[in-house]
């Protein structure tokens, strides 16, 4: 499947006035972008007031009912947003949450946002329901042989040129991680303006990523390196970095270790099914490493948390979305620092 393509997903938007949407995977910039679209799409249609709603193990589906039709009595248009972070409903809120749908108007815009699912979640009735009426944009994950096209395309769409080997230089950097060679394309537009940009310039570019990035703190809170972690997130924010380039670098990591975790692999197929998620080399040896460090509660709270500070960033919750991210590094951190001890 091929990564989300915001320039023909805009161009979907305008022919055919789609109001109700499906966004099913959790790649960061595929994301962002995809709900800055259909929110610029839903003001521009008028769509004014908007409700947000998280799933998580608090949430009551018959409030949400209730909340959503009360207040549909009085409002004109309305943006919905749900998002699901775990991809379950169970058997009450499912029956519920299908009411929901049915009762929905041409006066609404609904967003549903899901992680990439499993093939039992889709039989059951409330996704098959949700298939039904949404348009579905899948937000998976960029392939290797997909990334150097890709930057080709995201250079162009920027006015920037670039050669094979610079395309090269910029794919082994980031890893696969698009929201990165985002940045890293932006951050070549600022530091050479309206100017030819040769392989050098990029690779100084790069060089130049301070010693404190998103990539390398991942490897920080693994190895349980408490200062170097701290030093890392203070500079990376005094940089103005976003927190999601911390929280995604991270989820990348830590999502396939929490799977790993709960369904027991063994020594090769751990190896494969690491290798699958993207994670190679030395990073794969420290995740190995760090994976008896860790309970399968911790990577659950972990994960939790990461979807919390998410929505902070993105406005839907209230907080400090820095501060939330620092004391879920360090606390990381401590864990492991702590176990090796032991």
């Amino acid at each position: 499947m091929a990564a989300f393509d915001s320039g023909a997903f805009n161009k979907e938007l305008q022919k055919n006035q789609h109001s109700k949407f499906l966004l099913l995977g959790d790649e960061a910039l595929s994301r962002r972008e995809a709900f800055d679209l259909i929110r610029q799409f839903a003001k521009e249609q008028g769509f004014a007031e908007k409700i947000s709603l998280t799933v998580d193990r608090y949430f009551k589906w018959n409030d949400c009912a209730a909340s959503l039709s009360s207040q549909g009595l009085f409002s004109q248009k309305r943006i919905i947003e749900i998002t699901i972070p775990s991809g379950k409903i169970n058997a009450e809120g499912a029956e519920t949450f299908c009411q929901i749908l049915q009762a929905l108007s041409q006066d609404d815009l609904l967003l549903i946002h899901l992680p990439q699912i499993d093939k039992e979640a889709k039989l059951q009735k409330w996704y098959k329901d949700i298939e039904k009426i949404a348009y579905t944009i899948r937000l998976d994950e960029i392939k290797p042989n997909e990334l150097s096209p890709w930057l080709k395309r995201r250079a162009s769409s920027l006015s920037i040129n670039l050669d094979e080997d610079s395309i090269e230089l910029i794919s082994q950097f980031v890893h696969g991680n698009m929201l990165a060679a985002d940045q890293e394309l932006n951050k070549l537009e600022l530091l050479f303006p309206n100017q030819a940009i040769s392989y050098e310039k990029v690779s100084q570019s790069i060089s130049n990523v301070s010693r404190y990035d998103a990539f390398e703190l991942s490897e920080y809170v693994l190895s349980g390196d408490q200062k170097k972690t701290v030093s890392t997130l203070n500079f990376l924010k005094d940089e103005g970095q976003s927190p999601i380039s911390v929280t995604s670098s991270l989820s990348w990591v830590l999502k396939p270790m929490l799977e790993v975790k709960e369904l027991d692999f063994k020594s090769q197929s751990l190896d494969s099914h690491l290798t699958k998620s993207r994670i190679f080399g030395d990073k794969l040896m420290r995740v190995k490493k760090s994976l008896s460090l860790f309970s399968i509660k911790h990577l659950r709270a972990a994960i939790q948390k990461l979807s919390e500070i998410d929505k902070i960033s993105k406005g839907v919750s209230p907080g400090d979305a820095w501060l939330e991210t620092s004391r879920l590094c360090l606390g990381l951190a401590k864990i492991v620092s702590r176990n090796r001890k032991i």
